[in-house]
């Protein structure tokens, strides 16, 4: 009876972990204001831990402090104005450890500053407070105070503000990402588009990080785990390999690193993370593979031109549609399409299609995709064309357009 009510209760636990990461995922893929993101995680956090009052203190680099710059709840205002060192209060405390801390009485714990509570008027009973961390690198922290109900905060509360400290960091970094990336000169051809570029990277990499942690807390035997967790840390290799692309492609510098591919199952591989998003899309996909050998290619960049194309028909069919991957063998070549039904792409516009920061009309995108995968495909000593219809122009093919890579069989060939 005790097993089947510690069951239930670590599945509601669970569920409630789920949905937090859910709710913060979706601020974080849909906002791209540092200062109205961060304030929507503190309201979450609040509302998951059901207490009065939150902050985020953000270490600064220069001065190696933590300056609490966002606050809401009960003198806010006058809270947002104090800075800590690293190792004072509690705040600071859990900055120099990197351990979260709980404290249930304020008035019996050593850490605790009262000089804060003084200076901003706040009455503080008890608190939660865990630090914000990328990659082992201190960001800040994130507090919450006073449960609402009276009692001390919960190993339940504790995991879920570590959940929305992990997301917050995310959105940090991301954002001093950005930054970085418009005031460097060397980029200067990019840095205006960062912000779309990090947003290709945001919703991905943050269901990666999100999934990782929420793995640890479910009943799965360790083969599948250790799978599941290669498989996440694939995906995450191959987002930082899309940043090193692009860094590669604004100076000119793609290099190729050959080795023979089994082409069936490397498709089934790059197809097989996506075909959920799809289906949530509403694009009914299907593959269609007939030359299924052995090719000599870089796989990593190959799998980028053939996701850049996926990725440029998809954000074509916002409101659903059709995707059709097929692959086949001419004239000592192999082939790989990529076909989907949204509307042409206008005549005046067909010729600018594989050209640099041309979106064609999705602000979403960044206009390097199809550029960088041509050049890919050409380093393969392949081709990359694309064929577009309209409606009514054949009776046998739906409206469309349709992307074609071709790569010599054999490294003779090429050229």
């Amino acid at each position: 009876m005790a097993d089947g009510i510690e069951g239930a209760s670590n599945e509601a636990l669970l569920d409630l972990q789920i949905q937090t990461f859910y709710q913060v995922n979706r601020f974080i893929s849909s906002i791209h204001d540092m200062d109205q993101l961060l304030i929507l995680i503190m309201q979450e956090s609040e509302s998951a831990v059901n207490a009065e009052a939150s902050c985020i203190a953000l270490l600064d680099p220069k001065d190696g402090q933590l300056h609490i710059e966002y606050a809401i709840g009960e003198a806010s205002e006058e809270v947002r104005r104090i800075s800590l060192a690293i190792g004072q209060g509690v705040l600071g405390s859990v900055a120099a450890t990197g351990k979260t801390a709980r404290v249930d009485d304020v008035t019996q714990d050593t850490r605790f500053d009262a000089s804060v509570d003084r200076k901003s008027g706040f009455v503080t009973r008890s608190l939660l407070a865990t630090p914000i961390q990328w990659r082992g690198k201190l960001l800040g922290v994130l507090e919450v105070v006073n449960k609402k109900d009276g009692n001390g905060f919960s190993d339940t509360d504790e995991r879920l503000l570590e959940i929305v400290a992990n997301q917050a960091a995310i959105a940090v970094e991301n954002s001093r990402l950005v930054e970085q990336m418009v005031n460097s000169e060397r980029l200067s051809a990019i840095g205006n588009m960062a912000a779309s570029i990090m947003s290709d990277f945001k919703g991905p990499l943050t269901d990666i990080r999100g999934f990782a942690q929420l793995l640890a807390n479910l009943e799965i035997d360790s083969e599948r785990r250790r799978w599941l967790s290669d498989m996440i840390f694939e995906d995450v290799d191959r987002y930082l390999g899309l940043a090193q692309e692009l860094l590669d492609y604004s100076k000119g510098d793609i290099k190729l690193n050959f080795k023979v591919v089994q082409l069936g199952t490397w498709l089934d591989r790059l197809t097989g993370h996506m075909e959920g998003d799809l289906a949530e899309s509403n694009i009914r996909f299907t593959k269609d593979i007939k030359f299924d050998r052995d090719v000599l290619m870089d796989e990593a960049r190959g799998r980028r031109a053939v996701l850049n194309i996926i990725a440029n028909a998809v954000n074509a069919m916002p409101q659903g549609g059709e995707l059709a991957i097929a692959t086949d063998e001419a004239g000592g070549r192999w082939r790989l399409s990529v076909a989907d039904t949204e509307p042409d792409i206008p005549l005046d516009q067909r010729s600018q299609v594989f050209e640099p920061f041309v979106t064609l009309g999705k602000d979403s995108q960044t206009g390097l995709g199809l550029a960088i995968a041509k050049e890919v495909v050409e380093g393969h000593g392949g081709r990359l064309s694309f064929e577009t219809r309209t409606a009514g122009e054949s009776d046998a093919h739906k409206p469309g357009t349709t992307f074609q890579i071709e790569i010599p069989v054999s490294p003779s060939q090429a050229g």
